[in-house]
């Protein structure tokens, strides 16, 4: 399919009727191999929002819990600074083959709860210049503790567990990316009842592409994404840039 001729009514009418039917069926490693340029691929999703009540309904829209092997998140504190910690992080488990990794910045207000998260994530397990007193600190013991009871929600889906721990307007900010069949991971978190219609977009040219995407009962939710996405002449994502909004 040369650029110049394709069809992008036809690409995006397939890619949204094919995510559909890979997420009653969960096979999602072929719908990645077909719709997405692998291995040069990457997918990223940007996600901001304050107040206990935004953050608890994204984690509980948008984290799968009760797996059979339930997701874990690993903290491991290297720096604290006037009230923040900074982590790397591994997260391991779920539909997971192998762990991923990014970094966390957590500030604690002066009441010792949580004011503000910060994640990003990285290709690879991150190089950084390690405090070692960090871990032992009572900031980076709380972080842990809070990362025991983030993994406690994994494997219960209590939401409840959040509130003694984060401020009434903590501010949550998620800038994560994956790349080539990592691109596999976000999809698993779709809940399998979720339903998918193609809502307006743009073509800008050369492969640029502004998608809303809308879905229904994704959890018993219902809200869109937006897509920032570039294919190749071929007909393939090679970047997708996603923002998420909840209702």
């Amino acid at each position: 399919m040369e650029a110049g001729t394709m069809n992008m009514q036809d690409l995006l009418t397939g890619y949204v009727e094919d995510l559909n039917e890979a997420t009653k069926s969960r096979e999602f490693e072929p719908f990645v191999q077909k719709w997405f340029d692998v291995p040069r691929c990457s997918w990223t999703l940007n996600h901001e929002v304050t107040g206990i009540a935004d953050a608890k309904n994204f984690w509980t829209h948008f984290l799968p819990v009760g797996q059979p092997v339930p997701r874990e998140v690993l903290q491991f504190p290297y720096k604290v600074e006037d009230g923040r910690v900074y982590t790397w992080r591994m997260l391991q488990g779920g539909v997971a083959k192998k762990p991923s990794y990014g970094l966390q910045e957590t500030q604690f207000d002066d009441k010792t709860l949580i004011s503000q998260i910060v994640i990003s994530s990285t290709p690879e397990k991150p190089e950084v210049d390690e405090d070692p007193q960090a871990a032992k600190s009572r900031l980076g013991r709380i972080l842990l503790a809070f990362a025991d009871a983030f993994n406690d929600y994994f494997k219960e889906g209590d939401e409840s567990i959040f509130d003694e721990w984060c401020a009434p307007d903590v501010h949550m900010v998620l800038d994560t990316t994956v790349w080539g069949m990592g691109v596999v991971g976000p999809h698993h978190r779709i809940a399998q009842s979720a339903n998918f219609t193609l809502g307006e977009w743009q073509d800008l040219g050369d492969g640029h592409l502004k998608v809303r995407l809308d879905y229904t009962d994704w959890g018993g939710k219902d809200g869109f994404n937006d897509f920032d996405m570039t294919v190749t002449p071929e007909g393939k994502i090679r970047e997708l840039v996603a923002t998420l909004e909840l209702e």
